[in-house]
This record gives structure tokens, sequence and C-alpha cells, in this order.
């Protein structure tokens, strides 16, 4: 039903953005050629509560309409920013307001690390630190990824059916229903943003989904570390695996700014997904692949989660670098190529 209402809606959201001229123009720092409209975010959003609250059971909504509060600020703050962008502190106080609402009222937090680094039960205060932290972080990750067509909400739909199918089967219904109505409005926008995208999310879509992934993901990692029968047996390294692409991505990339001796919030052309367009791979290409390499994290969190989680959290980062520096190489083999051939 979710798919079905974002996709019916997504043409008017198209004519109605491109009449008001609510649309990502080119520039030297994108990777889009021709101007497109920037509001698909608005058809993930509606899509999703509207369907969502038709099928919440009604004692669960006590908690669930605090996070759909927290997803309204959030999507506000996104789609202040697609009409007139806001400068980074209004954009990061926006969202403190949004994670403000998650932690306190519908009171999802982070209260142990599962044993990553060695740490499982965190005091109170720690606990509300580290969510913002990790909040912020990876609401903002998801908003870096989505620079070509499709990859944020390709990457979105692997996170929120996983996490979605394992709330089903153990009987959260609200947070099953939340995930699944989710992955079926990105679905849906995902038809028209694919190659020749006749729509972009913007942040709009970027940031409900970055907040609406991580709230599933700590919602997962508490609830299965408090489960008579638990179905992992790391939940932390499951995390891991499915949040590694755009948690690496955007640490490399913040890394490189300050060593460059710039603003990490300074836009550049550096993120993976720049790299595979400068090697020569299209849109859909670059996203495929980033898709099934991170399909193949997650099938390796699976096979290896017996390991310690910071094991397997500094392989998957080996992993990563090898595999980033591999892209640097190739790119670079490219360039010389290329200036051999020339007359």
């Amino acid at each position: 039903m979710a798919f079905l209402v974002c996709y019916l809606a997504m043409p008017s959201i198209i004519r109605i953005a491109i009449r008001r001229g609510i649309v990502d123009a080119p520039s030297e720092r994108k990777a889009h050629k021709q101007v497109t409209p920037s509001f698909g975010g608005v058809g993930i959003f509606l899509s999703c509560v509207l369907i969502s609250l038709l099928f919440i059971p009604s004692e669960n909504m006590d908690q669930i309409r605090y996070v759909f509060a927290a997803l309204t600020i959030i999507f506000l703050v996104g789609a202040r920013d697609d009409l007139d962008p806001l400068t980074p502190g209004a954009k990061l106080f926006g969202q403190l307001l949004g994670v403000a609402l998650i932690i306190f009222c519908a009171e999802i937090k982070l209260t142990s690390l599962h044993g990553l680094f060695g740490i499982h039960e965190i005091p109170e205060m720690m606990s509300i630190i580290l969510t913002t932290v990790v909040f912020i972080f990876l609401i903002n990750s998801f908003n870096l990824i989505d620079g070509i067509d499709a990859l944020c909400g390709s990457i979105s739909i692997l996170v929120l059916s996983v996490i979605g199918t394992w709330f089903f089967f153990i009987g959260e219904a609200a947070f099953a229903i939340l995930a699944i109505t989710t992955a079926g409005a990105t679905l849906a926008f995902l038809k028209y943003n694919i190659s020749p995208s006749k729509i972009f999310m913007g942040d709009t879509g970027s940031l409900v989904l970055g907040t609406m992934c991580t709230v599933l993901m700590i919602q997962f990692l508490e609830v299965e570390a408090s489960a008579v029968i638990p179905s992992f047996v790391s939940a932390s390294t499951i995390a891991i695996g499915l949040f590694i692409l755009p948690a690496f991505d955007t640490t490399r990339v913040f890394v490189q700014r300050l060593l460059n001796g710039k603003s990490p919030f300074q836009p550049d052309k550096n993120h993976i997904h720049h790299l595979l367009l400068e090697l020569g791979l299209s849109h859909m290409q670059s996203t495929s692949l980033l898709l099934v390499v991170n399909t193949g994290f997650l099938v390796l969190a699976i096979r290896l989660q017996e390991i310690n989680p910071t094991v397997f959290l500094f392989i998957s980062l080996g992993i990563a670098v090898c595999l980033t520096q591999c892209l640097h190489l190739s790119i670079y083999l490219k360039g010389r190529d290329v200036l051999r051939t020339e007359p």
C-alpha cells in the first residue's frame, strides 16, 4: 500500500516541484548534468506515515507517535533545506530536536555497546550522548551518500527490509510496519530515480531515511539483546554489516577533508560513488556495485557473527580500505592509459 501511494503521488510531486522551481541544478561538485526536481522525499515520508498510522496497533502508538513527531521535525528541516539551503548549524539544531524526542520521549536509545570494544552496559548519561552522536552521524551519512541516482534509496531498502523482516518474525508489529512501509515507499520512489532520473529525494528524503534506519537499528540492538532466545549470536556485528558503507564513506571523507585543512562539512567529489563515476561507471552501475558490496558485508557479518564484534569491525574496515585503495589505483592507471593514448 505504501508503494502504491508513493508511486501514484510521485508524478504530481514532480510537476509541482518543476512548477515551483524546486529543482537541483548541475554544479561542479554534483554528479548530475541536467536540472532535476528535488522533492521526492515528500512522497516517501507521507506514504510511510499514512500507511503506518492505518496499521500500527493502537497499544504501540504511545511510543511510535514520538517517532513520527521526530520524523516530522527532520522532514521539515530537509524540506526547508531543499527550498532554501540552511547553514550546517541550523540543520544540526533541527536534527538534535528530532533526536531528543526519540531519546527522551520514545525512549529509543543505546543502553549497551553489546560487546563492541569489550563494553556492554553503559551509564545513562553516556547512553544519551552516544545515542545522539550515532543518530547525527548516521543521519548525515545517508544524506552524504545521496550523490548519485538510486544509491541512498537502494541502501535504505536493504537496511529496512532486513530489519523489518526480523521484527516481523519476532512479533514486533509496530516496528515491522514502520520498516516495511518505508521500504515500500522508497521502492516506488526508485522507479522515478533510476537513470535517467526524473526526480531526486533531496534532503527531505535522505534525512528521513537516515533517521528511520537509525531508529530501527537501535531498536533492533536493544530488543535482540533482551530477547529470551536471541536470533543472532551478535546483533552488533549484523548492524556493522548493514551500515558499513555509509558509515565508512562518511568517516573517510571527513578525515580526508580535515587532513587537507578543510571543513569536514565542505562539499566535494571525493565520495566513493564519485570515484566510481571517475573510473567510468554510470550512475546505475556504481549504485549496483555499491549495493552488492554492502550486501556482501552483511553476508560476511552473518557468517562471522560468532567472532568478537570488535574484530569484525576491524576486518570490515580493513576490507573497505583495501577496496578503496584499489579504486584509487584503478583511477590512477586509467589516467596513465589516457595520457599514453593521447596524440
